[in-house]
């Protein structure tokens, strides 16, 4: 066994449960660049043209789904929404003067008509009767017409003055501020661009030579492990997502395929523009030790994980690789497949303290195509792009 060192005389045993190392045939993983990008980008504009009096936001605001951005001078918008309500009013008014009108004529025609079964009355009156129903008709189509036209108005002018107040069509951060109040603004022109900080997602390019690979993940829904230096994620806080799609149409010159991952921003610490590095399948298989994520303990010098030495803590630092499920792929000097390593009671431990091993249940975590090995020396190898 490896000789134990920093010996802590004194401390008293540590209650620990622990896993084996395991020497696993895991599909090799390759780094490729890519970025983090917001999947709902708007650059609000204005609809009508106008003078803006009100601009409530600034960039770097956040602002929720219907939240009032800016408005735009509305008194003549709302004179013409008054005007074109009192069109309307007056339409209805003489559609019911022409109702009545055309009710009247209705009650002469039938008049005539009984005094023509009779034979009291002329046929000269009883077609004058006839045709001035025939006209109360024709006049009463053409007030409802008019209705129409003015409700038709009303409903425009409405919609212009709701133009007047532009909203945010969700929730994000303003990342960019086109106008200003007292600016006269015209149709189109832009007021300010917004971008959601929850619809977010990976945008990557994978070489040719993987897109077999990458293609097989996205038909099995497996996720697609990510790292980004700017949130320090590097260190073992990986973020994963699952491939939307393979953009078909690769670059002519770099013969690289442009795919986009789903991610999740829970916690609000993604923004459009991170970097990020993803480790893609390839098509080749290798040898790697593996070790339950929960072994891994960062130090300020490193990454580690604490192993039995014959029922003694032991320290064996490690590189993070990959990680497969629960299970990460990593490269360390000292580790071997078979040795016990502490998944539980890790965070206090030190160097030298004596272990008392709990029961732990056992659940293999073994990915699609891979086969393990808790038995024999364990390999690892240089993973391409690092």
């Amino acid at each position: 066994m490896v000789p134990v060192s920093n010996a802590q005389d004194g401390l008293p045993p540590a209650n620990v449960t622990v896993d084996q190392v395991r020497s696993e045939t895991l599909v090799r993983r390759r780094a490729v660049t890519g970025e983090i990008r917001s999947r709902l980008t708007s650059a609000l504009a204005s609809q009508v043209e106008g003078l803006l009096i009100e601009l409530n936001v600034e960039e770097g605001d956040t602002v929720k789904k219907g939240q009032v951005i800016a408005r735009l001078d509305a008194v003549r918008a709302e004179i013409e929404v008054e005007r074109s309500r009192s069109e309307v009013a007056l339409a209805r008014s003489v559609i019911d003067q022409r109702q009545v009108e055309l009710d009247n004529a209705m009650r002469d025609l039938e008049r005539l008509e009984e005094l023509d079964r009779l034979g009291s009355s002329g046929v000269s009156q009883l077609d004058e009767a006839r045709t001035l129903v025939a006209s109360r008709k024709a006049l009463l189509a053409q007030a409802n017409s008019a209705l129409m036209t003015a409700e038709g108005d009303l409903m425009l002018a409405e919609r212009e003055l709701a133009d007047m107040t532009i909203e945010a069509p969700f929730g994000g951060r303003v990342v960019r501020k086109s106008s200003e109040i007292g600016q006269w603004v015209g149709k189109g022109d832009e007021i300010v661009t917004i971008v959601s900080l929850n619809q977010l997602e990976a945008r990557i390019d994978v070489p040719e030579d993987v897109y077999g690979a990458v293609n097989a993940t996205m038909k099995n829904n497996e996720p697609i492990e990510m790292r980004l230096p700017a949130l320090g994620l590097g260190a073992g806080q990986e973020i994963y997502g699952q491939v939307i799609t393979i953009l078909p149409g690769a670059d002519t010159l770099s013969r690289l395929f442009p795919v986009r991952i789903a991610v999740d921003n829970e916690g609000g610490l993604l923004r459009p523009g991170m970097s990020l590095n993803a480790m893609v399948p390839t098509n080749a298989s290798e040898q790697y030790i593996t070790v339950d994520k929960d072994a891994i303990v960062r130090t300020p010098t490193g990454e580690v994980v604490y192993f039995s030495n014959d029922g003694v803590s032991a320290i064996a630092p490690i590189e993070r690789l990959f990680a497969i499920g629960q299970r990460m792929a990593v490269r360390s000097p000292v580790l071997q497949a078979g040795m016990s390593v502490v998944t539980s009671g890790n965070e206090r431990l030190y160097p030298g303290q004596t272990l008392i091993l709990l029961e732990a249940p056992k659940a293999p975590d073994i990915g699609v195509g891979q086969s393990s090995s808790t038995t024999g020396a364990g390999t690892s190898s240089q993973i391409e792009g690092n």
